[in-house]
């Protein structure tokens, strides 16, 4: 089987090892991926093709699938309207068989014009890939066969995860970039609601890349100094292990993603505000790995003394996080949500993941 992905966002380093191991499977004869970033000069099983996008308006277009298409079995577009690639195969003979890979209708289900395009394109496409579970289902409802619909949890590769019982939990964590929609202000905020009600050893502590005055004056005005730490972006999975093992909970009050996935793949569970506007893998969070709250800066600041000051519940949520990670997150069970679906549009319908 000859693969071709097309990658409109890049050569992402966080999904190198998932395709990867697909480009190794032994199903798999070629597999190429076509994106529009900097060559990574490395040594893959897939092979990096370049490709210059073009700009319609706030569309974006990458013109060499016309050529390529016809050269592969199964071609994977992301499924973004933005991006939508797929339109270069309406106007020629339909050889390769074409996946829609992507969160389904997202934020933009409120659209009733992105909606309908969405629910026309998946009756288009030979399979659809999902994120979730959730995703899928949103396309049962609109008549879209179950047999062509899969789930791929989207996730990462990590290959050092395991719960770090030993280390002392201290720190009130945040991992990823720093931007106002994450709410990390909230988290200072409520912090310095209950820091005296909580142990002194207790701390804030952000990792990531950004512009931090806004939070350094948040820790002056606040009288936080010693008690909120800032560490610069970290990527190497020994030093992320090492961060998350001190962890009492990765906590992120306004937006999470896949910080999820990490978090869950050291056993941390993860504290957020359940009603916002949140990417595809809060649908990984429950009551039973995780602290998902409805209130403000108020109810976020008892949730965090309450997690704080209980040790019973630090395990258990600890416990079930990395329970839901090892069933649910691990990449294998990714990518075979992608050869699932690589088995159905090339030799008929088999066995769907059950949504």
């Amino acid at each position: 089987m000859k693969l071709l992905f097309v990658l409109e966002l890049g050569l992402l380093h966080y999904r190198i090892p998932i395709l990867e191991q697909i480009a190794r499977d032994d199903s798999v004869e070629k597999c190429d991926v076509l994106h529009t970033e900097t060559h990574t000069n490395s040594s893959y099983a897939f092979i990096e093709l370049k490709s210059s996008p073009r700009y319609y308006g706030k569309f974006r277009f990458l013109p060499e699938v016309r050529a390529l298409k016809d050269a592969y079995d199964v071609v994977v577009f992301s499924f973004n309207l933005w991006m939508p690639n797929w339109i270069f195969t309406f106007f020629s003979n339909r050889k390769p068989k074409y996946i829609l890979w992507g969160q389904g209708f997202g934020r933009e289900n409120n659209y009733w014009a992105a909606r309908l395009a969405r629910i026309s394109f998946a009756k288009w496409a030979d399979g659809l890939i999902l994120y979730t579970a959730k995703g899928a289902e949103d396309f049962l409802e609109y008549g879209i066969p179950r047999e062509k619909l899969f789930v791929a949890k989207n996730t990462l590769h990590i290959g050092n995860a395991g719960r770090s019982g030993q280390a002392q939990k201290t720190d009130l964590l945040y991992v990823g970039r720093i931007q106002k929609r994450k709410g990390i202000d909230l988290l200072l905020k409520a912090f310095c609601k209950v820091k005296d009600n909580i142990p002194e050893y207790v701390r804030v502590r952000v990792v990531g890349s950004g512009d931090k005055t806004e939070l350094l004056e948040q820790v002056n005005t606040y009288g936080l100094q010693g008690r909120v730490m800032f560490n610069s972006g970290v990527f190497d999975e020994e030093q992320l292990k090492n961060i998350f093992s001190t962890a009492i909970a990765y906590v992120s009050p306004d937006h999470v993603g896949l910080g999820v996935v990490h978090s869950f793949a050291y056993g941390v569970p993860v504290v957020t505000n359940k009603n916002r506007k949140h990417a595809p893998e809060v649908e990984y969070c429950d009551s039973s790995n995780s602290i998902l709250y409805e209130g403000g800066v108020e109810q976020l600041a008892l949730e965090l003394e309450r997690i704080c000051t209980d040790s019973n519940l630090q395990g258990s949520l600890s416990e079930a996080s990395y329970a839901y990670y090892d069933k649910n997150l691990r990449s294998e069970i990714m990518i075979n949500g992608f050869l699932q679906a690589f088995r159905y549009v090339t030799t008929g319908p088999g066995k769907a993941v059950k949504v």
